[in-house]
């Protein structure tokens, strides 16, 4: 509140005044001409004997004029900014599992024991290219798929363990001097391949047949012309 304390007792003392002669202790309302009959000095005299203390509501201002009261037009408070809700945090979306099982960790053992013999970097799990030998095999057809893949097949072995040393037993026919491919030597050049870098492999006992047929899917593939003598090498001693 805003205090308007000269003005409206000014006002007050104006009154006081003008009652002062009149038996009537009623209140009443003064004209213009009445009002100006006082002086300003007269005025000052109420006012410097008015108590100031007093507080007045500032919403509510004296019109002279006509000796009524007229109210002050409300001021509308600006309003408060209201808060930005705040936008969700999104979790990080989990990453699907890097573990591997047991087969898993075993074919990459046993394909990794035989490339260090060759100078070849151990190979990680590719599960993309798992997913396409087992696709591949669900329909019980030994044969190859043809694909972007470099790939092994085999069938009748135990585990994989056993099929990857089979594949690997093919060392014995390849020559070192001649490098290239041969039908007797595919899959050991594959397993060694210096420049694959991922695996991925497969099995399906089919009951037709009553075997089971190994499948692995390498990236990037191997055997290709040209790039033997840089990619198999000789055994270290």
């Amino acid at each position: 509140m805003v205090k308007f304390t000269a003005l409206l007792l000014a006002s007050v003392a104006i009154l006081a005044c003008t009652t002062s002669a009149q038996v009537s202790t009623e209140p009443r309302s003064i004209s213009l001409a009445e009002y100006e009959q006082y002086s300003a000095a007269d005025a000052y005299e109420h006012i410097e004997a008015a108590d100031f203390s007093e507080e007045v509501d500032a919403d509510v201002l004296p019109i002279h004029d006509s000796g009524s009261l007229i109210r002050r037009a409300e001021t509308k408070k600006p309003k408060k900014p209201t808060k930005k809700a705040k936008k969700p945090v999104k979790k990080p979306a989990k990453k699907p599992s890097t573990k591997l099982t047991k087969e898993q960790q075993l074919i990459l053992d046993t394909h990794n024991k035989h490339r260090a013999r060759h100078q070849a970097p151990p190979l990680t799990w590719n599960n993309e290219a798992a997913q396409f030998g087992n696709n591949w095999i669900q329909a019980c057809q030994f044969k190859h798929s043809g694909g972007k893949f470099g790939e092994n097949l085999a069938a009748g072995y135990r585990d994989f363990k056993a099929v990857i040393d089979g594949w690997y037993s093919e060392v014995k026919f390849y020559q070192y001097g001649n490098p290239g491919f041969s039908m007797r030597t595919g899959h050991f050049t594959q397993v060694v391949w210096k420049g694959t870098k991922t695996v991925g492999c497969a099995k399906k006992f089919c009951p037709g047949s009553n075997w089971t047929i190994y499948i692995c899917n390498y990236a990037a593939p191997g055997n290709m012309m040209g790039a033997f003598p840089k990619n198999v090498l000789p055994p270290r001693k």
